[in-house]
């Protein structure tokens, strides 16, 4: 995201406009108690896995759709056409499902946990977001729809990244409890830049 977007250049009225926008987008939440455990396991692999930003615990999420810069008032159709998507999906199962990265492998741009469970019922459920929100104006982006949770961003060390064993994996997760969830409800997640946590939950919205 550009940290220059609310900055005062010409036409400070076209600004403060910008300003009055809400950046908005739609994600599945985890339950609290699995997010402390990827922040947990987060933090054990800083020291050796040197990159410059790490995601909040609180922020953990998996997307389905970026909105982008909302006017206010058109926050309310919004609302309604998520409820009537979600209520088109019945919950599912989720699962923790590996680790991979975006970029170069050998110093990647982000590294992401897969999600695995029911990927069928989620790939549905963000087709349904994106189906009800097109008609406000919304779009999808181009690019197929690939789910993940982004843990890390911009690797920043000097030797060659090596990509580490995921929560659950292996026998480094000891007690840790197993990366499963039932995915019973979408938020409307707002974006709050230069804040930590950054993402505010908007509005809730019950599966089926």
């Amino acid at each position: 995201m550009n940290s220059k977007e609310y900055e005062t250049v010409d036409n400070p009225s076209v600004n403060e406009s910008k300003k009055d926008k809400h950046r908005l987008f739609v994600a599945v939440p985890l339950p609290d108690e699995l997010k402390l455990a990827i922040g947990e396991w987060s933090r054990k692999l800083r020291a050796a896995q040197p990159f410059r930003k790490w995601t909040e615990t609180a922020d953990l999420h998996v997307t389905l759709q970026f909105l982008g810069d909302t006017e206010p008032e058109r926050i309310e159709a919004l609302k309604s056409a998520l409820a009537a998507s979600a209520g088109r999906i019945q919950p599912f199962r989720l699962t923790l499902e590996g680790a991979g990265v975006f970029g170069r492998s050998e110093q990647p741009r982000v590294l992401w946990a897969g999600i695995g469970g029911e990927p069928e019922s989620l790939r549905l459920l963000q087709r349904a977001v994106v189906e009800a929100t097109a008609p406000l104006g919304f779009q999808a982006e181009a690019r197929p729809y690939s789910p993940h949770l982004t843990i890390a961003r911009s690797y920043a060390g000097s030797a060659s990244f090596s990509l580490p064993e995921l929560l659950g994996d292996g026998d480094s997760a000891g007690s840790d409890p197993q990366p499963a969830w039932r995915a019973d409800e979408i938020v409307l997640y707002r974006t709050h830049m230069h804040r930590r946590p950054m993402y505010e939950a908007a509005a809730r919205f019950a599966l089926g």
